[in-house]
Parts: C-alpha cells; sequence; structure tokens
C-alpha cells in the first residue's frame, strides 16, 4: 500500500510530492522501528521511486499527467512504475537485509531471498501499484479538485457500451457481489457448499468481472475490482486452505496477478475501441476537406425528423472560378458561406455539404417562409473577399418539404438541382411543387417506371408497333413504334411515360439497341414473306454520339443479314442542337454504309433551318402539331410549305405526321410532300399484325 500511495502522489504532484512522501515514510517508520531503520528504509523508498519516476518522466514526456487507461502510456507506466520500482526495490531491500542492516522480521523479505514468501510479497506489491494506485489517484484528484468527480462521472458513462441499462448493471453486481460474499465466509464441513465456498468460486469470478471489463470500461472495472481484491484479501481465510497454506496463497496470488492484468487490459482496450469507433463514426459524417456534415450526416438527420424542408443551395460559375482561382477558393467560398448561414438556423438545423458546388439545408417547417425571406437575403449580399476581390456568383435557391422516411434522396437533391437553375434566373427561392408530398410521391413513382424498364429490357417485355409510312408513288414503309407492359400481358405503358425515365437514367442506348435488335430479328425471320420489308427505327442523339455504336450497328446488320437500304434512322431534330458535331459523323458514316437518315419533328426545335443547312439527312419529317390545324390556321399553312421549299432546295423527301383527313392529304400532296403518315394511312399496330396482309 505505501508504494501505490506514493506512485498515486506522483501522478497528481510530479516532483513536488517527493517530500511530502519521504516526511510520511519517516514518520510512519519512526514510531515502528525506530529512527535509525525509519531512516534506512526511507532512504530505499526515495531512491526507487525517484529512478522509476525519473525513468517514466524521461520516457513519457509531456504527456506524464495523461488520464489513466491510456494504451500509448500504458506500457511506460507498467515498465517504470510497475516492474522496475517493484524488482528495484525488493532487490535495495534483500542486499540491505543480507548485509544485515535491517532485520528480517519487517515482513517483506528474508536472508534467503529465494523464497515463496518473497514472491507472494512482489506479486501482493505488483497487485496494489495496479489497481489501489488508480484508486487513491482518483481519490486525490477528487480531494485536491471536489468537481472532478463530474469528469469521473462523465467518463464512467463515456465508457460504457452502447445500450447497457441500469438493470444489466445491478444483476451483473448482485451476482458479483454473491461470489464475493462466499468467498468471504469462512469453510465449513457440507461437500456441495464447501466446493461454493472454496478457491473454485474465485476461478468463477473472472468471468463475470471480464464481462464487466468489456461492458462497463476501465475506470468502473479498476474501482471495482479493487475494492473486490481488498476484500477478499482481507477476508482469506474464507476461500484459502490451512492446509498447504503458503504454496496456496502463491498460487492464489499469481492468479489474481494474472486476473488484473487480463482485467486492466481488456477493460482499457474495449474503452479504447468504443471511443475509436465513436470517432470514426462521428468522422464518417463529416466531408474531410470542407469539414462540413456530409450526406450520411444528412440522411440520418432527415430519419430523425418526421417533417423538414430542404433548401438546396446552388453556386453557379464556381467551376469557372474554381479554374482560374483554384479548389481552395471552392472550399473557402463553401465554408465561409456555411458559417454566414448558422445565424439563421434553429436548433437541430445544419447546412450539409454536396459534391460538387452545391449546399442543401435541413430546416425546421416552423416558420418556413420567413426562414426562406432571410436565406434569401443573406445569399444575396454574400460576398467572399478572395486576395482583396469580391466574389459574388450567382446563387440559386430551391426548396420542398418532404416527411419522413425520404426514399431516394439523390433523385429527390437532383429535383431540386433542377428547380434552383430557375432560381438562378428568377432570383427567387424556386419550389414548383404546391403539395408539401409531391415530390417524394413524383420521384417515388419515377423509381418504380425505372424497375419496370429495367424488368422488361431483361426479361423482353417490350412490343414494337408498326405504323405504316405510304409514300405517294406507291411505296412505303413501317415507323417502328414502341410500348411496354405494365405488369400483365395486356395492359401497355405509351412512350411518353417512360422514354423520359430512360433518357435521364442513361438507358437510351440500351433501349435503343433493344429495338433494333428485335426489329432486325423480325425481318430475318420474315424475309421470305415480307421481302424487302423496310422499317424506320427512332435513335436518340445520345445512342449517334456513342463511340461504338456505328461498329454495333453494322455487326447487327450483319448478324442479322440485313441490307442498309432497308433501315431508315430516325433522329429528332430538337435533340441535336448540344450534339450536332458528334450526330453528324455518325450519320455520314451511316449514310455511306447505305442506311437513310430522317429528321424526325423538324419545325419543333429552334434554330431548324440553320441546322438543316449542316444536317447529312435524306428524309424530313414534318412535325404533327403544323399538320393538324394546317387547313385552319394559315400560319401553320405557311410553316409547312416553308419547310416543303427549303426541303426540295435540300433534295430530301418529305414525311408528313398525323395526316387524319383526305383533304390534309390532297393539300400536302399539292405542296410536294412524298410520304404520309397519320391514322388515315394506318395506326400503329403489333409488329406481328403485318404477317397477316397478303
Amino acid at each position: 500500500m505505501p508504494l501505490a500511495t506514493c506512485v498515486a502522489l506522483l501522478m497528481v504532484f510530479d516532483w513536488a510530492a517527493l517530500p511530502g512522501i519521504v516526511l510520511t515514510l519517516f514518520l510512519r517508520y519512526y514510531f515502528r522501528v525506530g529512527a535509525e531503520m525509519a531512516t534506512l528504509l526511507t532512504v530505499i523508498y526515495f531512491t526507487s521511486l525517484f529512478l522509476a519516476w525519473l525513468g517514466y518522466r524521461w520516457q513519457a514526456g509531456n504527456r506524464w499527467s495523461a488520464a489513466l487507461g491510456l494504451m500509448n502510456l500504458a506500457w511506460m507506466r507498467v515498465g517504470w512504475l510497475l516492474v522496475f520500482l517493484t524488482v528495484f526495490f525488493m532487490t535495495v531491500l534483500q542486499i540491505v537485509v543480507e548485509s544485515g542492516l535491517l532485520p528480517g522480521y519487517l515482513g517483506l523479505v528474508t536472508a534467503d531471498f529465494v523464497t515463496l514468501r518473497t514472491l507472494i510479497n512482489l506479486q501482493a506489491m505488483i497487485i496494489g501499484i495496479l489497481l489501489n494506485s488508480h484508486v487513491i489517484y482518483l481519490v486525490i484528484r477528487m480531494i485536491r479538485q471536489p468537481r472532478y468527480w463530474r469528469v469521473l462521472r462523465m467518463m464512467l458513462r463515456k465508457q460504457r457500451a452502447p445500450g447497457v441499462k441500469t438493470t444489466e448493471m445491478v444483476v451483473w453486481f448482485l451476482v458479483m457481489a454473491t461470489m464475493v460474499t462466499l468467498l468471504s465466509v469462512p469453510s465449513i464441513s457440507e461437500p456441495f457448499t464447501k466446493i461454493l465456498l472454496s478457491d473454485y468460486t474465485l476461478t468463477l469470478l473472472f468471468p463475470v468481472m471480464l464481462f464487466g471489463a468489456l461492458r462497463y470500461g476501465y475506470y468502473f472495472i479498476s474501482i471495482v475490482w479493487s475494492i473486490t481484491l481488498t476484500v477478499l484479501f482481507y477476508n482469506y481465510q474464507g476461500f484459502i486452505s490451512e492446509t498447504g497454506f503458503v504454496h496456496n496463497l502463491v498460487f492464489v496470488s499469481a492468479l489474481m496477478l494474472v486476473y488484473t492484468i487480463t482485467l486492466l487490459l481488456m477493460s482499457a482496450l474495449s474503452s479504447r475501441q468504443r471511443l475509436l469507433m465513436k470517432k470514426f463514426k462521428s468522422a464518417a459524417l463529416l466531408d474531410p476537406v470542407f469539414g462540413l456534415p456530409n450526406l450520411r450526416a444528412f440522411n440520418r438527420d432527415l430519419a430523425r425528423h418526421p417533417r423538414s424542408m430542404l433548401c438546396f443551395i446552388r453556386v453557379s460559375d464556381m467551376d469557372v472560378l474554381s479554374r482560374n482561382y483554384g479548389m481552395q477558393l471552392r472550399i473557402q467560398f463553401k465554408q465561409q458561406l456555411a458559417v454566414g448561414l448558422k445565424p439563421f438556423l434553429q436548433s437541430g438545423e445544419r447546412v450539409y455539404h454536396l459534391p460538387g458546388y452545391d449546399l442543401v439545408l435541413r430546416l425546421n417547417c416552423e416558420d418556413a417562409d420567413m426562414k426562406l425571406q432571410g436565406l434569401h437575403d443573406y445569399l444575396e449580399d454574400f460576398r467572399l473577399l478572395w486576395n482583396g476581390l469580391p466574389l459574388h456568383p450567382n446563387i440559386g435557391l430551391s426548396y420542398c418539404t418532404v416527411y419522413s422516411p425520404v426514399e431516394h434522396l439523390p433523385i429527390l437533391l437532383g429535383e431540386l438541382s433542377g428547380i434552383a437553375e430557375v432560381s438562378l434566373t428568377t432570383g427567387q427561392p424556386e419550389s414548383n411543387k404546391s403539395d408539401h408530398s409531391q415530390v417524394q410521391l413524383e420521384i417515388r413513382d419515377k423509381v418504380d417506371m425505372l424497375h419496370k424498364i429495367q424488368r422488361a429490357l431483361d426479361d423482353d417485355r417490350f412490343v414494337l408497333m408498326a405504323q405504316p409510312i405510304l409514300g405517294v408513288r406507291g411505296d412505303s414503309y413501317y415507323e417502328i413504334l414502341l410500348r411496354m407492359f405494365d405488369g400483365s400481358q395486356d395492359t401497355l405503358i405509351t412512350p411518353d411515360k417512360f422514354l423520359p425515365v430512360v433518357h435521364e437514367f442513361g438507358l437510351s442506348y440500351q433501349m435503343d439497341m433493344w429495338v433494333l435488335r428485335h426489329a432486325l430479328m423480325f425481318i430475318n425471320q420474315n424475309r421470305v414473306r415480307l421481302p424487302s420489308l423496310r422499317f424506320a427505327v427512332n435513335f436518340t442523339p445520345s445512342t449517334l454520339c456513342r463511340p461504338t455504336f456505328t461498329r454495333d450497328f453494322k455487326s447487327l446488320m450483319l448478324e442479322y443479314e440485313i441490307e442498309p437500304f432497308q433501315i431508315v434512322l430516325e433522329v429528332t431534330e430538337s435533340h441535336l442542337l448540344q450534339n450536332m458535331k458528334y450526330a453528324d459523323f455518325a450519320m455520314r458514316e451511316l449514310r455511306a454504309y447505305g442506311c437513310r437518315i430522317a429528321i424526325d419533328d423538324f419545325g419543333t426545335g429552334y434554330a431548324s433551318y440553320g441546322r438543316l443547312k449542316a444536317i447529312q439527312a435524306d428524309i424530313l419529317k414534318i412535325d404533327g402539331s403544323f399538320v393538324r390545324n394546317m387547313l385552319t390556321d394559315s400560319l401553320d399553312a405557311y410553316i409547312v410549305q416553308s419547310i416543303c421549299q427549303v426541303a426540295r432546295m435540300k433534295h430530301l423527301s418529305i414525311v408528313a405526321e398525323y395526316v387524319e383527313t383526305e383533304e390534309q392529304k390532297a393539300a400536302l400532296h399539292a405542296l410536294g410532300v412524298d410520304y404520309m403518315q397519320g391514322y388515315l394511312v394506318g395506326k400503329p399496330e403489333p409488329l406481328a399484325t403485318l404477317l397477316d396482309f397478303p
């Protein structure tokens, strides 16, 4: 106990504790053995403590006073304050006893050093320093600073495993207390009871304490185990047999030493593991570069609140600014913007980092209009001072209200990003959803449609429709249209329902190649009954721009032995604006291959005539919106006439869509239209119905 107390004092007061330790030790032994032997014992204590503390301070440096239970200092403390201190102290004491300066009856060593008694004392000293120094250290800290008990209580809670309940701890304590009580009761003669009150119960105590070490942490188990050992050693007669008492005491003390080291080590490791896990979880919720909560934290916070308002902040032109001034500009801009937004946030509301140049806020729904106006005003006034230059890129703000659980969060953020683009133009917070649940419902419907499309592609649950295109000179071909089965084989989904989802999620190429393969397959399988059958197949500009498209197209044509003249590629003109350069290369190559190119829905895209000068095509299809009312609307009639004149100058064949009456057909024929398409000519029918015609 004296060494444990001395170590605890050094851990609190450092070198300043040595004078008090020396005086106390001298007085302690002075009244027991006299001044001469008290002086000698005090010198032995002082020398051992001085050298051990000197070595520890030298190796630990400025971290010598760090909290107990830290693994990075554990080995230094074990090496210097436990192993070195006890071994050096016992060795010096043995030398002094053997020299005759001290009598052997003091109880620590005898003239014969290698004895069981010496081993017992050494093990007892190690256990005492391991445990009692911790408890005494905590007591001294609380006496010196009464508020330290709050820190200790916080550490006891912090080191406990998640999910530990009071009931569990009470049950564990009752089991442990019962076993300690059994061990402390003097032995009696009944066989069964004698087993329970023997050192056999001591072995059963270890798993109970080990459970506590893993669940309740280092501080808790060190305090409880220290008190437990004190009680057990005070009542050692209850579990140590008098027969072979010394040998039994050696075994029990060694067992206690192993238990102590194991319990302290396991409790320290488990506490450290839980602390690291907590840090890892906290770090996983922060972006390491921007230091802001990330999408994982955003998703977690949405789940914690039944109703939230989301505000999406879109920073325009940040890409250009980042290229000119470096990535540090983007980092500093988002950080300062997030800091400036915090005064507008209530408890539980946060700013979250999104990949790229955007931020998103989760707000409570109370006083939503006032919050939005305050955020908008701040964003309008925000400036980043970068090297003396105030920067203020255009910032868009969109918002919506959602209920937990929020499904398909990335898609929802994509919707808000698109709405924020509108805000960049209007200069006001935008939300085109009047119903708070409409965004989530539309996203859910969109995802359901995506799943249907993917299953249809995998299981061939699409159906090809054919609508005739009749030439004024008697020739004809068919436009291939697409429908999708909805669950059952008798319900079809029209393209306007699923094609937007196909384009949004990048399935255009997969869809186009599915249509092409099955159209070519039909021609190949029915080439005898339907010789020289020609199909017009629609392709998206993204498909034409794919580097491998022309190679894949030719490969399928060769696989099914189809002649190039049998396929007309229809491309929507309004989609070609931003992809003209890449689409033109593919169209040139396919025209050279022998296929014909048709520009679909001509007139609906802007700058159509300018594009027509550069587009390499063979057929021009007039959009049906102009044909439908051309007999009653002079402007539509003039547009159709103008398109026909330009097409003839380019030597293009002309196809008119939505031809529904004989009057329309006659008027179009007079304008020089070469092909008619519409309900007057024929409605879309399943591809297999072509086999029904003679």
